[in-house]
């Protein structure tokens, strides 16, 4: 289906944001319904009256909280005013949250059509935020109650990847720390959200869903009665409590903010609305308040007619605000990496603490910890140019598709085949020093005084090599782990100045502490293992091969015919070299080797083996063929380890399109 626009929807606990983006463009537009702002208050405003406008209500937003706030009691009472906020949290376990819901979508899609920039969602791709923490019930309650309310096939995104999103559109962080260890600090009206992204996708989230501005504005809410003797009673008994702890106070709560963030230093004085002053505003004071926090009256109350359960955490009161955010953050930190960025955004994110608590817990520049340019759009923003940014990382995935097997050919496969082969000569002279010098010459000088077999000789030749075998990993951690490590750095380092070129870095960087030498971070096995049992297998292959040789050499050359004969008239169990020729016809050629392999060889023949010459010869012959082996055994390595580079680069190339999967 081709779509004509994007719509991102933020639905928040204080406020609803509402972006239009047409489609794979980043023009973006916010929906302004009323006020300066395109904030929408999430509240709804139900009149019961006999005769009331069904055109107009339910009235959401500013003028829901307007409407309501500047009635008097009595026309509450005659209207039959039902004001409800901060409902979101609460839609799966509360049926009347979940009707304020649809009706608060239903509502939106009026006002827009009225204020003349319908939102017509049957043209739109529609994507709707949900805290990347919330169960698939919560999702699914959510998708259900905005499809219920009109706005057609509704696909839900983590609000993370919508502020994402937004900063890799505007690129306010260079696009490799965008897409390693990206932390978004979500500190909106109603949650504290923390998310962590890599490569685009949430690997994990956190936060807390009690602590968030609503506990601020009932903080100032309290400041405000305690200047205004009275006034608690008066406004419960015209049942403006509510109206004054979530709207009024918010916004001096936000005023203060906005001026403390400026100038510390400021002592402030304000009027709230018509309902009273507050001053001496300090931010001494607002910080032992924020220490010493305990839920007033009029949150308690408003929560329990919604029947929303409040935690045991909130009623024992008595809590230190800043230091549950403080604590919150640092409860999802363990067993993270690192982070690269952190983007601040929801309202609440403005406060003058929560960047110094971020900087301080995650021990990182300030420089790296940035507010959303508008922290309250953020999510809302991001969704609406979601195809956008998809196309973007779609051209880069291309551009490095296409230049890859040149810088793979040209900067990588040259190295790797002068590393293998310097480790390839190193192994073969361990193994002739090990192996052939230390052990087989010793077997051979022990046969000096006695009569033994070539299958004797074979089986003692292969007990000796089952028994090395076994130190083959070691001998080749020790030859190629430190060539490998030096390999594994300078090809990551090649790679990563490749993708430098296109603002992106490896999603792991190389260890490059000494005792990491011997595994490789690729996805491939430890090379001892890896290279090993291959060798084995070769070496054990041998046992056969060097007793054969032995014989052969001593008899000047190679085949049955020369074993079986030899030169100076040799005798093998004193049968001539015609005779055995007879016996060859008469037992065929593979039954007479088996057979010559058994007889005993005369001690003067044995005394042969300590001849320099033969020795030579045999260790010269089992150089030749142990190098074709190993080259064999090599050539598959370098083909593996080149497989695995260019695994590194797919994988690093794949996850450009991890955008493309939403």
């Amino acid at each position: 289906m081709s779509y004509k626009n994007i719509i991102g929807i933020d639905f928040g606990t204080t406020n609803t944001y509402i972006t239009i983006c047409p489609y794979g463009t980043k023009n973006k537009i916010p929906l302004h319904l009323t006020g300066k702002t395109p904030a929408i208050d999430t509240a709804i405003l139900y009149s019961d009256k006999p005769g009331a406008d069904q055109n107009i209500f339910p009235i959401i937003g500013e003028n829901a909280t307007s409407t309501y706030g500047q009635a008097s009691y009595d026309e509450i009472i005659k209207d039959k005013y039902q004001y409800y906020a901060n409902f979101k949290l609460d839609i799966v376990t509360n049926a009347n949250a979940r009707r304020c819901t649809v009706d608060f979508f239903k509502a939106l899609q009026r006002d827009a059509w009225l204020n003349g920039t319908p939102l017509q969602p049957e043209n739109a791709r529609v994507l709707l935020g949900a805290p990347s923490q919330a169960d698939d019930r919560y999702r699914t309650v959510l998708k259900e109650a905005a499809e219920a309310a009109g706005l057609g096939k509704v696909e839900i995104l983590d609000e993370p990847l919508g502020a994402l999103l937004t900063d890799l559109g505007s690129g306010r962080f260079p696009l490799a720390d965008a897409l390693d260890g990206y932390l978004t600090v979500d500190f909106g009206g109603g949650t504290c959200d923390f998310a962590l992204l890599r490569r685009g996708e949430v690997v994990k989230s956190w936060g807390e869903f009690e602590l968030g501005g609503r506990l601020f504005d009932d903080l100032f809410h309290q400041w405000l009665l305690a200047q205004n003797p009275g006034l608690d009673e008066e406004l419960r008994r015209t049942r403006r409590d509510f109206y004054v702890w979530s709207y009024c106070c918010r916004r001096l709560k936000e005023d203060f903010s906005e001026t403390m963030t400026k100038n510390p230093q400021v002592v402030m004085k304000a009027e709230v609305g018509r309902f009273g002053q507050v001053s001496n505003l300090t931010r001494d004071e607002f910080l032992a308040r924020a220490a010493a926090y305990s839920p007033s009256p009029s949150f308690l109350d408003y929560y329990n007619k919604l029947s929303i359960k409040i935690s045991d955490r909130l009623l024992a009161g008595n809590i230190n605000l800043l230091q549950w955010f403080s604590d919150s953050l640092k409860e999802g930190l363990t067993n993270i990496r690192s982070i690269n960025a952190v983007s601040l955004s929801g309202g609440s994110s403005r406060w003058f603490f929560v960047k110094q608590i971020c900087s301080d817990i995650l021990n990182i520049d300030n420089t790296k910890i940035l507010s959303a340019y508008n922290p309250f759009g953020a999510i809302s923003e991001g969704l609406s140019i979601l195809p956008a940014i998809k196309y973007d990382f779609h051209m880069i995935k291309n551009k490095l598709f296409q230049s890859k097997d040149d810088f793979l050919n040209n900067e990588i496969v040259q190295h790797v085949q002068t590393s293998i082969d310097k480790c390839n000569q190193n192994l073969i002279k361990g193994i002739l020093i090990e192996l052939f010098d230390s052990k087989l010459l010793t077997l051979l000088s022990s046969y000096s005084s006695k009569s033994i077999s070539i299958q004797e000789i074979e089986a003692d030749i292969s007990k000796i090599i089952d028994v090395y075998t076994k130190n083959l990993p070691d001998l080749i951690l020790k030859t190629f782990g430190d060539e490998m490590h030096a390999l594994q750095l300078i090809a990551q380092d090649k790679i990563q100045a490749w993708l430098q070129r296109f603002g992106l870095r490896l999603a792991e960087q190389p260890a490059r502490q000494p005792a990491a030498r011997a595994a490789l971070v690729l996805d491939g096995p430890l090379i001892g293992d890896g290279l090993a049992k291959p060798l084995a297998l070769v070496l054990g292959g041998a046992a056969s091969a060097l007793a054969s040789l032995l014989l052969a050499s001593i008899c000047g050359g190679t085949g049955l015919a020369l074993v079986a004969s030899g030169p100076h008239g040799l005798l093998i169990g004193g049968l001539g070299g015609l005779a055995v020729s007879g016996l060859g016809l008469f037992m065929g050629q593979n039954r007479l080797k088996d057979w010559t392999k058994k007889q005993k060889l005369p001690i003067f023949i044995i005394k042969l083996f300590s001849s320099k010459i033969i020795r030579s010869y045999i260790r010269n012959e089992f150089e030749n063929n142990l190098k074709k082996q190993i080259d064999t055994i090599g050539q598959d390595f370098i083909n593996k380890l080149i497989e695995d580079f260019n695994g590194l680069i797919m994988a690093e190339i794949n996850n450009l399109a991890m955008i493309n999967a939403f």
